[in-house]
């Protein structure tokens, strides 16, 4: 599991430094990559290949938003390196492949699922920053 974790913290660190994040965020969002990748590890098996990556967009936008308010940077310095991990795409190149294949059977079954997998990453960002919108006026109104 420690090299998964490292495997996440490298290809989240790369797609930071790809995406010019300030130097010194750099292993932040490395750090929310790795978690992420954990976490859809570690939730697979009980919740599905979907379930996992859902649960993982998730966490890794509740993280970016965290970060972004104490580290005082943008949200997506963190999100967009951090979720990039998790986007299916080798299951769309398989989904590409089987098509030029005329495996319109498994292509279609290959599409379904990267769409799924897709619409989860979408879902679970959407949720967190949706809930950490909602907390924050609700924080602005109290005071």
């Amino acid at each position: 599991m420690l090299v998964q974790a490292l495997i996440g913290f490298i290809g989240a660190t790369a797609f930071a430094y790809i995406y010019r994040v300030p130097t010194r965020q750099l292993p932040y969002a490395g750090i929310v990559g790795s978690l992420g990748h954990v976490i859809f590890l570690l939730t697979r098996d009980e919740w599905g290949e979907v379930g996992g990556v859902f649960l993982a967009a998730t966490m890794v936008a509740f993280f970016s938003e965290v970060l972004a308010r104490r580290r005082r940077q943008p949200v997506l310095v963190f999100l967009i390196p951090a979720v990039i991990p998790l986007v299916p795409g080798a299951k769309a190149y398989l989904t590409m492949l089987s098509f030029l294949q005329d495996d319109y059977t498994g292509a279609l079954v290959s599409f379904i699922s990267t769409v799924l997998l897709a619409g989860a990453v979408a879902a679970g960002i959407i949720i967190a920053s949706s809930l950490f919108r909602i907390y924050s006026r609700a924080k602005h109104v109290r005071r």
